[in-house]
């Protein structure tokens, strides 16, 4: 079960950084403070990503943070599925074997 911070944290930082954390590429602890120098960038006038905060900080690479934002991409590109009550099935699956 998950905790109520990282309810919060999953949130505040959408999917690429929740794929890091489930990953075991980035901490709470470590997206928190992320987080931190983010409101700290801005403040400065410069805007980063949270994904490029992580990478500046040193906590993940160039190419993890590509390969999570491609497979954000490739998620995006899925068909959105719908359970069909009538049906008792989910689109997208094979409906045409009973």
């Amino acid at each position: 079960m998950s905790s109520i911070r990282e309810q919060r944290t999953r949130r505040i930082v959408g999917f690429i950084c929740g794929y890091l954390f489930d990953a075991g590429l980035v901490t709470l602890d470590q997206l928190d403070a992320a987080l931190e120098r983010q409101l700290q960038l801005t403040a400065q006038g410069r805007s980063l990503r949270l994904g490029g905060v992580l990478v500046e900080m040193g906590v993940i690479t160039r190419e993890q943070l590509q390969q999570a934002t491609k497979r954000e991409s490739n998620e995006e590109s899925r068909p959105a599925r719908s359970f069909d009550r009538e049906r008792g099935q989910t689109s997208g699956t094979d409906s045409t074997k009973s």
